[in-house]
């Protein structure tokens, strides 16, 4: 027995050793990593940032200043040649004086303004030429300044496809308003505006003004220059206005465009036709033939007399010379203030520059002052255009954005440009008559600024 339990207990310590050697020891614990102090980078250093250089802006508006710059005011007219009396020479004494002036004051936002004036002696084929010339030599053309009817119709399309604006004091309906939104832009309403005016004038005032031994009815006689402009008052739009206000108005008579010109059989024919108003569409020597002719055969005192804008000048009265009092009674359609305004701020420059210039008296006409009182214009819109669009991006289309974004424009209070809503032409006028105030000839405010009828031919 005691052998027994001997052997049992003898394999019992063994399994136990055999139990211990398969695995079941205490577990014994890994040392613990030595730690490595992190290793010092150095910052990097940034270079430092390099601050440009400062430079004039790109774009330049007027508040930046245009020194040393230069726009040029083209202009083409009628210098020499069998027309250039027509308009004579005082629009250039203007043009000068007034781009004086304004270089003296500052210029356009500092840049100079010089003057270009090329000689076409009105004819059209010159006009497209010239006006070709110049666009070649300045592709970014902006505008010109032209002077005649056939002008303002020969360039007409030129002008719609280059984007050039044309300041035009000849005032043809058609080539400014067919077709719409045209690049002509008149110093004066569109001729015949100023005939319908004229017409509503009459019917309301043909009680006070009509002559001696008149009836009731009004016939009016226009006698005109040969040409486009001598029919630029007798359109179908002028005439319907009249026909729907009573007046009736005779087919228009022509006369050549010469001082030798036969006056009296137009004027007879009118007569017979049994016209009590007469309406000159011609300028300079054309009215004084027209007023000379009608005292001549005793019709001054049987009718009324008047005239397109440019009728009423004071190159008419030069030109009459001593018999300047026959036109004393004279109606015309007036719409821009004159000399004797000289309570306007404008007017008492314009006359300023002219005196001090010394010119003969004369020369103090209709194309000094409106274009003494234009260059000013010019210049207000293309200060408004550097200021849409800056300097450096100026061309026609920014020039004429300019321009219809003002909408209207005063040439110093003495005229103003209007192209509103399409417009392009003034819509309103004066009546004005000849008359002898101390001892001196004037034209006298008789109706005051009125809205003209419009007369617009219909878009094509």
């Amino acid at each position: 027995m005691r052998k027994k339990s001997f052997i049992l207990l003898s394999m019992l310590v063994l399994a136990s050793l055999v139990l211990t050697a398969c695995g079941g020891a205490a577990t014994t614990e890994a040392p613990a990593p030595t730690a490595v102090p992190p290793t010092k980078v150095p910052p990097t250093e940034a270079p430092p940032t390099e601050v440009p250089p400062t430079e004039a802006p790109t774009v330049r508006y007027c508040a930046d200043g245009l020194e040393g710059e230069t726009f040029t005011f083209y202009s083409q007219a009628g210098l020499t040649g069998p027309l250039s009396t027509i308009l004579g020479t005082a629009f250039v004494n203007a043009l000068n004086d007034s781009i004086r002036d304004i270089n003296e004051a500052g210029g356009i936002c500092g840049a100079e303004i010089v003057l270009k004036l090329t000689d076409t002696q009105y004819d059209a084929e010159q006009e497209i030429a010239t006006y070709q010339q110049t666009k070649g030599e300045d592709p970014n053309l902006m505008s010109i300044a032209t002077y005649g009817s056939g002008a303002t119709i020969a360039l007409a399309p030129l002008l719609r496809e280059d984007h050039v604006v044309n300041f035009a004091a000849g005032l043809n309906a058609q080539a400014m308003y067919v077709p719409r939104d045209g690049w002509t832009v008149g110093v004066a309403p569109i001729y015949a505006d100023q005939f319908a005016g004229f017409v509503q004038f009459l019917s309301e005032s043909w009680a006070d003004i009509k002559p001696e031994g008149a009836g009731d009815e009004i016939v009016v006689g226009v006698i005109g220059w040969e040409g486009p402009f001598g029919a630029g008052a007798t359109t179908a739009e002028s005439i319907a206005y009249a026909e729907s206000v009573g007046v009736q108005v005779l087919d228009l008579e022509t006369y050549a465009i010469s001082a030798e010109a036969d006056v009296v059989t137009p004027l007879q024919n009118l007569a017979l036709q049994g016209a009590n108003v007469i309406y000159i569409q011609s300028l300079g020597f054309g009215p004084a033939q027209v007023i000379g002719t009608l005292h001549a055969l005793e019709m001054w005192s049987q009718v009324v007399v008047g005239g397109c804008n440019w009728a009423m000048n004071t190159d008419v009265l030069t030109i009459l010379g001593e018999s300047a009092p026959a036109a004393i009674g004279m109606y015309g359609v007036f719409p821009y203030n004159w000399w004797n305004d000289t309570d306007l701020p404008g007017v008492q420059q314009a006359l300023a520059a002219f005196e001090a210039g010394g010119y003969a008296e004369s020369d103090k006409a209709v194309s000094y002052i409106t274009s003494y009182g234009g260059t000013f214009a010019w210049k207000t819109i293309l200060e408004h255009a550097i200021d849409m669009v800056g300097f450096e991006n100026l061309n026609g289309d920014a020039f004429f954005d300019a321009f219809k974004d003002l909408g209207t424009v005063s040439a110093l209070g003495i005229f103003e440009y209007d192209v509103r809503d399409g417009t392009r032409a003034p819509r309103s006028s004066q009546i004005r008559q000849v008359q002898l105030v101390d001892g001196a000839l004037e034209f006298v405010i008789v109706k005051d600024f009125f809205v003209l009828p419009d007369t617009r031919p219909p878009a094509e």
